[in-house]
């Protein structure tokens, strides 16, 4: 089931987000005139083709979903050798359009994927997504998080994002802090430069000691299985085959090693302790019991806004994650950042598949930043992404004329080079992470 949802996961968030993408080449360059040949959502053979009456443009959906591509016409062949088309046909040729036009269609791309996050996001924020408060222990005591160097923050994942934004530039940390009974301080978090370079979430990186809801094991729902009828919610499990459940982790991890296997339970129900049966099922080689963790609703958050307050925000989220993205990826060029920490294709389909099992809104919000990067992705002044032929086109503004073919096929065989490395490095991260 996990499998499943990451691949069906996988596929709607890169269909949507390389659709959107390549529909702004597409409309930009159908309104400078532009005759587009193909609309292709992925790579490889077709699985759907339609050719259009009116316009003749071809769109496919094809095998491979890591990307995709529209084609336009042009008055010449990659090596700079004329094409065979009619001279009555120039008008409608990409390279026979201003160089402003030419780049208004290639910068369109990673602008939409732009405007898709704020749509996003404000989809988000309308409709609401929760979170976990963000809730440490200092001088034993416990106090909620409410701001970052002054950034107000609701929930860990803002956290998250204001120290990383504080680190990248080099700033220091404030936190804000309040306590159950309104007390309120101001804690100086220190950190080194070096906490890009560690591996894993920077929120356990640098040093914060996080206080968790409850994580006993206490039984908040139950799935109409066969297996589970002796349980009921408000149980407080005990031990399973004697084996004493200290937290929900342990429960969770005992279910899902012992596939296929009759247990004997010992739990407190109604501050009595009973003895009951069940069966872990076998649910594709991982146990499945059928139970559901009691929530602390407590330690939870639910933000949503209003239309205005959530557009305002999906703006803000916006711009905050492009800067951010381009800032880190600096570090990473600069050897600042831990390359370790770059995510590809199973990584994405790993989050897709978990935001699909959590919910509508939590599934928006990561197209949202998935969308970012795609576009922040596509404009980096790498030849073979839409920002190298950008640079190209700021050449051939800034001294009137292209830059010469032969730097034009240098710097494409760089750019496969460099993104060949990327994907890389990014699958063995995938794999070490995910298998290891």
């Amino acid at each position: 089931m996990e499998l499943l949802n990451s691949i069906v996961g996988f596929i709607i968030a890169i269909g949507i987000l390389v659709t959107f993408h390549e529909y702004g080449h597409f409309i930009v360059a159908r309104l400078c005139n532009v005759k587009v040949l193909k609309f292709s959502v992925g790579f490889g053979r077709p699985i759907y083709s339609y050719v259009s009456k009116v316009t003749k443009t071809e769109y496919s959906l094809c095998m491979i979903p890591l990307g995709g591509y529209v084609q336009m016409l042009e008055s010449k062949n990659g090596d700079g050798d004329p094409n065979d088309i009619k001279e009555s046909d120039y008008e409608f040729c990409f390279d026979k359009k201003s160089v402003y036009q030419r780049f208004a269609i290639v910068a369109a791309g990673p602008i939409f994927n732009l405007i898709l996050a704020v749509v996003f996001f404000t989809m988000t924020y309308l409709n609401g997504i929760g979170g976990i408060k963000p809730k440490i222990s200092l001088e034993n005591d416990t106090y909620q998080i409410v701001s970052v160097s002054g950034a107000a923050v609701q929930r860990w994942q803002d956290v998250r994002v204001e120290i990383l934004n504080s680190v990248i530039n080099n700033k220091p940390i404030d936190l804000a802090l309040r306590s159950d009974d309104k007390q309120e301080l101001t804690y100086n978090l220190p950190y080194s430069a070096s906490i890009l370079n560690k591996e894993g979430d920077i929120i356990q990186n640098i040093g914060l000691n996080v206080i968790y809801p409850n994580n006993l094991p206490i039984i908040g729902s139950l799935n109409k299985q066969p297996n589970n009828n002796n349980f009921k919610v408000g149980d407080r499990i005990i031990s399973v085959n004697g084996i004493m459940m200290e937290s929900w982790i342990d429960l969770v991890q005992y279910i899902q090693t012992h596939p296929d296997t009759d247990i004997s339970v010992m739990a407190e129900r109604d501050s009595n302790i009973t003895e009951y049966t069940a069966r872990i099922l076998d649910r594709n080689g991982r146990g499945f019991l059928g139970i559901s963790k009691r929530i602390d609703e407590s330690s939870f958050i639910l933000v949503s806004y209003g239309l205005s307050d959530s557009l305002r925000k999906a703006m803000s989220s916006t711009t905050d994650y492009t800067v951010l993205t381009f800032k880190m990826i600096g570090r990473l060029i600069t050897g600042d950042a831990n390359v370790k920490n770059l995510s590809g294709p199973l990584s994405i389909a790993q989050f897709s598949g978990k935001s699909l099992e959590m919910g509508f809104s939590y599934f928006l919000y990561l197209l949202a930043i998935l969308s970012v990067s795609l576009g922040v992705l596509n404009l980096l002044p790498i030849p073979m992404l839409d920002g190298g032929h950008l640079v190209y086109y700021a050449y051939e503004i800034i001294f009137g004329s292209e830059l010469p073919l032969k730097f034009q096929m240098a710097a494409q065989f760089v750019g496969i080079a460099l993104l060949g490395l990327i994907m890389i490095i990014a699958f063995y991260n995938d794999f070490v992470r995910i298998f290891s």
